[in-house]
């Protein structure tokens, strides 16, 4: 409550029958405020106006005064407050010693944690059901390793097949697939997906990230999808967004743990074949995990105390749909790397097949009469990643005995780099626009530079596994021809 009360009846009146007083000399004037059940009473408002309890100088106080124009009105003085605690418009109180120095910091900023209105809420602790004194250490979708490849194998005690120094290679069967099959003017399509992609799918200056990596690979899945007709198995497949994957294993005294809604992921009714035999696999005894010393491989995850034991590959029981075919991942984040993506789709790989194996197998450790196996692809800026994951055992303890296996397929640039007129015309001078055109004259034509087509043959190679084998394309092409 604030009340003014004017010693002389000078001035205006106002409707309310309070005369507002409009002359620039002092008017002995009193500021009534109430704190509870206290009363304070601040008297010469007018002439010291930083005591003004809800507005500062320069929005309420000053009034004109030609010998102190320069010294006050331009230039306030900065003093301290010197009034007692008052009430603001959110009902809290102030300590006058914590607003500071500033004329125009009245209030301090509004903190919602420590309103008394709020509920205060207590830290999981002990007292959760979850609770473990045993941490573990989570993998999630915003995991990024330091160590890259080597982290992620050492994670999920696996071997790295047919590495050539930095890269790998796919499966002689994939490879077969995509060389194989062809999807009727794939390049054309592949070429105007891309065009689209970052020319036409937007209203704005230039296309997110987002939206072109998500175009171009829901248009190259859709391609893939028009070889129904000659492969009718590939009806009994499903493409699902963000699925819940959770698995839990021990890698020496750690205990390690992947949960997190990961990508686009296609679904199968019938698992994928394995990729190596059994003579390949009794041979990785013999390899040895490369060490990442000193660095320990849960560096990088997630310290909890509060989680579940439980795995889940993300389907109910009696799903139409239940095994895992290929993970689909988009780097829409520019921090990620290619580190990042492949141990990302390495390790939810990882996830969901040890996850269906303790399903059909139990939870005993042991080396899986029959491998399970997953596929992953990831994309960024038209580069792809492909992933091939086995898995051969759930033994995962130790480093000996039995590995699993990985094929990596990594930097298969689609194209090179994407060139808009538009953007050239707009951003660039006259001199470098007319040069660059001068000498990329050709490859403007087609808008994209250094497209490579062997990209998207494995990427048909990866998405038509197991539906149909190398020697039965050759047959089916030979008796066209």
């Amino acid at each position: 409550m604030l009340t003014m009360n004017a010693s002389r009846p000078s001035g205006l009146l106002l409707k309310s029958g309070l005369r507002l007083a409009v002359c620039p000399r002092p008017v002995s004037t009193s500021a009534v405020l109430w704190k509870g059940e206290e009363r304070v009473v601040r008297k010469d408002i007018r002439d010291h106006p930083s005591n003004h309890p809800y507005r500062s100088d320069w929005q309420s106080g000053q009034y004109y005064d030609p010998r102190k124009f320069k010294s006050e009105f331009l230039k306030p003085k900065r003093t301290k407050y010197d009034y007692e605690d008052i009430e603001c418009r959110f009902g809290t109180w102030f300590d006058p010693e914590n607003i500071g120095w500033s004329t125009w910091q009245f209030k301090r900023p509004f903190d919602w944690n420590n309103n008394p209105l709020r509920d205060k809420q207590k830290e999981p602790g002990p007292e959760d059901k979850n609770w473990h004194d045993k941490p573990a250490h989570v993998f999630h979708p915003f995991t990024k390793v330091l160590e890259g490849e080597k982290q992620g194998l050492l994670l999920t005690k696996s071997k790295w097949m047919q590495k050539e120094g930095n890269n790998g290679t796919l499966p002689q069967h994939i490879t077969d697939l995509g060389n194989n099959i062809t999807v009727p003017d794939y390049e054309q399509r592949v070429r105007e997906a891309i065009l689209y992609a970052h020319e036409h799918d937007t209203q704005d200056a230039m296309v997110s990230r987002n939206q072109s990596a998500q175009y171009i690979m829901s248009q190259l899945l859709y391609m893939c999808s028009t070889l129904t007709g000659q492969y009718p198995q590939l009806l009994d497949r499903r493409v699902v967004d963000g699925m819940d994957v959770t698995a839990n294993w021990h890698r020496g005294e750690d205990l390690v743990q992947t949960k997190g809604k990961i990508g686009t992921m296609m679904l199968s009714k019938s698992p994928l074949p394995p990729f190596a035999n059994p003579d390949d696999i009794a041979e990785t005894v013999n390899h040895e995990l490369e060490s990442i010393f000193p660095v320990a491989p849960i560096i990088d995850l997630q310290v909890a105390n509060i989680y579940t034991t439980e795995d889940h590959t993300g389907f109910l029981d009696g799903y139409s749909f239940p095994h895992m075919h290929t993970l689909f991942l988009l780097n829409i984040d520019r921090a990620a790397r290619r580190r990042h993506m492949t141990v990302k789709m390495m390790m939810f790989a990882h996830a969901n097949c040890l996850a269906r194996a303790r399903q059909l197998y139990g939870d005993a450790e042991m080396d899986l009469p029959e491998p399970i196996t997953a596929q992953g692809v990831a994309m960024e800026d038209g580069v792809f990643h492909f992933l091939v994951y086995q898995l051969n055992t759930t033994k995962l303890r130790e480093d000996g005995g039995v590995k699993n296996m990985v094929w990596l397929d990594c930097d298969n640039r689609l194209y090179n780099y994407m060139y808009l007129m538009d953007h050239a015309a707009n951003l660039w001078p006259v001199k470098k626009r007319k040069r660059w055109v001068k000498i990329n004259k050709k490859r403007l034509e087609t808008g994209l530079l250094e497209y490579n087509p062997d990209v998207f043959k494995k990427f048909v190679g990866m998405y038509m596994n197991g539906v149909a084998s190398s020697h039965q394309t050759q047959s089916g092409q030979h008796g066209s021809t």
